[in-house]
């Protein structure tokens, strides 16, 4: 891990103050864990937005594609994948397992 300094509002240390007293953890835990949730809100919208994939979503936030994909139905995020290209999707499967 490495130390990076950063100056920060006074609106976000008042958060980070009261996320410390609330969660009881002390303010470079806090600090990581809102710097985490900003990672993944930004991430979880680029991939709800189609800009990149599931698999890429999970490789930037070092976890598994099935962590990310749970991560993102938590967070309300939709799958970028519509009716569309589902059944594409089906339509190229059933046809190499009739090649098959």
């Amino acid at each position: 891990m490495r130390a990076k300094a950063l100056r920060l509002p006074d609106q976000i240390l008042d958060a980070v103050r009261f996320a410390e007293q609330k969660d009881k953890i002390d303010e470079p835990t806090t600090l990581r864990k809102f710097l985490r949730l900003g990672a993944e809100k930004y991430v979880g919208d680029s991939y709800a937005r189609g800009e990149i994939g599931l698999r890429e979503a999970a490789d930037v936030l070092d976890i598994s594609t099935r962590e990310s994909l749970e991560l993102f139905w938590n967070m309300g995020i939709a799958g970028n994948v519509g009716a569309a290209e589902a059944l594409k999707a089906i339509s190229v499967v059933e046809k190499q397992a009739k090649r098959k």
